[in-house]
């Protein structure tokens, strides 16, 4: 395995230079001390996802283990820190171009989700009015009714997309927990003005293979999100022997969806 980066070791953190982003002012509502997911992607930068993470009953909750790094802090606790340091970047006057729900795993699995998220849009309003507030998520737990209440007061909703079958969804993303792929792409389609955000790669996992893309651009086309981000690693992967996909056949695949459904794409390398 590539050596991991750092996890966050608070709950804002940045801001990150993203290539899709701009300056991403980050939130982790997740411990510091591990990662927390639902999904065990094979190009993660955090490396694999240590398990269980996710509770099968009631709303789902992320195990910790002993140690106050590993605790899963609630909203007013969360909410207080995210307040200091919104103070601190306003102060210095930190350029902010949106804030992201994102951290050290699957912010979605937090079960104050919509509770953070009313409170971080309020603290939003009073530091940084311009800048809208999103989440980067692995779509795995869309289909919560709390959830999909939380992600439909957010600003912006990015949803990994990087499988067009259950088979490659297994194998590349490989999900924890009980998540139906196909109840997935249901959720998907319900999801108001959605971004997807498709990882493309090669060597010992591939998803650019010409069965796959013709499968991807259909499955793109049925879910009509807003826009669609192609892009590929530029960060150490959990796996070993993961490729980047170079730019020119990055663009032709976005050129491709272009064609066949009108879905804008934008590649991002």
């Amino acid at each position: 395995m590539s050596q991991p980066i750092p996890l966050q070791d608070a709950a804002v953190y940045g801001p990150i230079r993203s290539r899709r982003l701009g300056n991403s002012l980050g939130i982790n509502v997740l411990p510091v001390s591990h990662k927390v997911c639902s999904s065990n992607c094979v190009y993660c930068q955090y490396g694999w996802t240590p398990s269980p993470v996710v509770r099968p009953e009631g709303r789902n909750a992320p195990t910790a283990p002993t140690g106050d790094g590993g605790r899963l802090r609630r909203a007013p606790e969360l909410l207080a820190e995210i307040e200091e340091a919104f103070q601190r970047h306003a102060r210095h006057r930190t350029p902010v171009d949106c804030i992201t729900l994102a951290g050290n795993g699957e912010p979605t699995l937090h079960p104050d989700l919509e509770e953070l998220v009313m409170g971080i849009k309020r603290l939003r309003d009073a530091y940084f009015p311009a800048a809208p507030v999103g989440i980067l998520s692995d779509a795995t737990q869309i289909a919560r009714p709390h959830v999909r209440r939380a992600l439909a007061s957010l600003d912006q909703r990015c949803m990994k997309f990087d499988a067009a079958d259950e088979a490659t969804w297994k194998r590349i993303n490989d999900p924890l927990g009980n998540v139906k792929f196909q109840a997935m792409i249901e959720a998907l389609k319900a999801l108001p003005d959605v971004v997807l955000q498709s990882m493309f790669i090669q060597g010992t996992y591939d998803n650019t293979d010409e069965p796959h893309l013709c499968a991807w651009i259909a499955a793109v086309g049925s879910i009509k999100p807003r826009s669609v981000q192609v892009y590929t690693i530029d960060r150490p992967t959990a796996a070993d022997g993961i490729q980047p996909v170079p730019r020119e056949q990055l663009q032709e695949i976005a050129d491709r969806l272009v064609a066949s459904t009108g879905i804008h794409a934008e590649v991002f390398d």
